[in-house]
């Protein structure tokens, strides 16, 4: 599907050899005209490695192929660097539809080889130059970092919670550009081989605490129908009823629809979901969830999504209970599982307690950007 943005102005920056230009989806990965998007996820593949020190956070060609596709809710713009046939670098643009329409999120990475030589930069003026085009007045953009880096010389956001290297080169090229550090998010993970006495106990506990007013409910891959708008009300809960820092962030738009599509997007890009909700019997509404998610094509690794209990009713051991609950039920679900990665904004306090009781442990730390624009529209 092509972008009608893009067939306006064909925007080309020539650095020596290397050219920056839009890149429109093919119809699939089975066509000529494809190799330039399974270049540039083999390249973001190679950036994760370089981050991480591993694989757990790289993903197929097809995978990303299904995410970028353009829904409803969300379209995405990809621009990328040719070094003649070669692709050094990529940028990609997500453009809201439905709600944060003063926001688009944006992700710029080069080749390691071809740093320091202009093409970050002229990745960066297409994304630019794509959100003033789109009305938008805020980019905002996430880069990662392993744990162990200098305490001494790190940046430090406004809510004074957490840190990032202030050497690193995301954090040095985005301050360069205008970018100011709005949050910083926990990675913690959690080896699968967990003490299920302990979970258990620790299931039996909260659900005791939490007391007969409320039941745990759970489905994996689709919300029953009957449940599947106060589902959607907790999704569009979660977007803002937790820590965001000085993230410049609106509530989202949530409905039944907008939950199915993004269940069939998994489903497409080989994922499956392992949800629980908890409700409140008295109200007869869903007060609180939590999600896991994993693909196929990385079975031993599984991902904790959303995790919210609604104001009203904290303080019951609800987090707990579901995250518990749902960890328990991972390897008969999926067998394969080894570990489990989480993030979390480090001004969430009760919520990284939760998470060390269960046993994760700090992995690394995800920065998370924003700049405001002096014009847009």
């Amino acid at each position: 599907m092509t972008f009608p943005n893009h067939k306006a102005r064909i925007l080309t920056m020539t650095i020596t050899d290397v050219s920056v230009r839009p890149y429109v989806l093919p119809e699939s990965l089975d066509v000529p005209e494809a190799q330039p998007f399974i270049a540039a996820s083999e390249l973001s593949n190679l950036i994760e490695r370089e981050v991480w020190g591993n694989d757990d956070h790289c993903h197929t060609a097809q995978t990303r192929f299904e995410s970028s596709k353009p829904n409803h809710y969300e379209e995405r713009a990809i621009f990328l660097a040719f070094e003649g046939e070669r692709v050094v670098g990529k940028a990609v643009v997500d453009v809201p539809l439905t709600d944060n329409l003063q926001t688009c999120y944006a992700f710029v990475i080069v080749h390691p080889e071809r740093r320091r030589l202009g093409f970050g930069s002229a990745l960066y003026a297409a994304v630019e130059d794509h959100a003033q085009r789109r009305g938008r007045s805020t980019i905002m953009g996430w880069t990662d970092h392993r744990a162990g880096f200098d305490p001494a010389r790190v940046l430090t956001p406004a809510t004074g919670a957490g840190a990032f290297p202030s050497t690193s080169l995301a954090a040095c090229f985005a301050t360069a550009r205008g970018f100011s550090l709005a949050q910083v998010d926990r990675c913690s993970v959690l080896p699968v081989n967990w003490n299920s006495c302990r979970l258990t106990a620790l299931t039996a506990d909260a659900a005791k605490i939490a007391g007969p007013d409320y039941a745990v409910v759970d489905w994996v891959d689709r919300c029953p129908d009957e449940l599947l708008e106060e589902y959607a009300h907790l999704r569009k809960t979660m977007s803002t009823d937790v820590p965001m820092g000085e993230l410049d962030w609106e509530e989202e738009v949530w409905d039944g629809g907008r939950v199915r599509e993004n269940e069939g997007r998994l489903e497409r890009e080989g994922g499956s979901s392992l949800v629980r909700a908890v409700l409140h019997r008295p109200s007869g509404h869903l007060v609180g969830h939590t999600i896991l998610e994993r693909r196929a094509e990385k079975p031993g690794t599984a991902y904790q999504e959303d995790t919210l209990v609604v104001s009203a009713h904290r303080g019951h051991r609800l987090g707990m209970w579901l995250k518990a609950a749902n960890l328990l039920a991972v390897p008969d679900v999926w067998p394969e599982t080894r570990q489990v990665y989480t993030w979390n904004a480090e001004e969430n306090r009760h919520m990284l307690d939760v998470n060390i009781e269960l046993g994760f442990t700090p992995e690394g730390y995800t920065a998370a950007w924003q700049k405001k624009l002096e014009s847009a529209g």
